[in-house]
């Protein structure tokens, strides 16, 4: 019984504590709001979008709606660049505008189009004239559009965002692999280039590890008078050895 009347006060005091917090978060909606506070969830920095932009995008909030900043909220959502956005007022009266931006991880260069970025999970990042950074090229049999959040994508660019995360984490292979080339029949295959102009066939995404783990091992490893820049061509795709000419 007298856990029981213990239970009871606790949720009794948890009621009375949102219930307070509701009615500050009302009081808060419902006086002036003194400014727009921006803060980036992310570590990246790679920001396409500037705070102009989601100033812009935001416009006037003074005496706004919860339901008009919820609707503000929304559409920063429906953006390509940001993974997340949550908009919510603080103690002091400021909006808070929280966002985590995508970063762009490879600059995507369909034929006969300026092309987009591609952030790792896939989703493309219209390019804006006042943005630029220095990643890897994905190139060949690829899509013309940026490809939406959720939208389903081609064999070899999902295989080329596989084998980017791997080598991001490779010290060595990180700096020299420039371009990501999604070839074979069905855009299922991939062919990574060095700065030197190497080609290194990683093909499908069967055996991927091993295959990439190998790679790392030869540039590591391997004697200095068979040195792998001095291959043009190397080939990762059979088993326990590594094809170079």
């Amino acid at each position: 019984m007298r856990k029981a009347l213990k239970g009871l006060r606790m949720l009794g005091s948890v009621a009375l504590c949102l219930t307070a917090w509701g009615f500050a978060q009302n009081d808060l909606e419902q006086a002036p709001t003194a400014a727009v506070r921006i803060l980036w969830e992310d570590v990246h920095g790679l920001h396409m979008l500037k705070e102009s932009d989601i100033h812009s995008l935001l416009g006037p909030v003074q005496g706004k709606s919860k339901v008009e900043i919820f609707l503000k909220e929304q559409a920063l959502q429906k953006l390509p660049y940001l993974a997340d956005a949550q908009l919510c007022y603080g103690a002091d009266n400021y909006l808070n505008v929280i966002l985590n931006h995508r970063e762009p991880i490879l600059r995507v260069l369909p034929e006969r189009t300026s092309g987009y970025y591609l952030a790792v999970d896939g989703v493309g990042l219209p390019l804006k004239p006042d943005f630029a950074t220095s990643v890897p090229l994905l190139i060949g049999m690829i899509p013309q559009r940026a490809p939406l959040a959720n939208q389903p994508y081609i064999r070899g660019v999902s295989l080329a965002l596989k084998v980017r995360e791997w080598i991001t984490r490779d010290t060595l292979l990180e700096p020299i692999i420039t371009q990501y080339v999604v070839a074979g029949e069905d855009s299922n295959a991939l062919i990574l280039r060095t700065v030197t102009g190497q080609e290194i066939w990683v093909g499908t995404s069967m055996d991927l590890t091993h295959k990439l783990f190998k790679l790392s091992s030869f540039y590591r490893l391997v004697p200095v008078d068979s040195s792998p820049e001095s291959f043009h061509h190397i080939n990762l795709v059979f088993k326990n050895q590594i094809v170079c000419r």
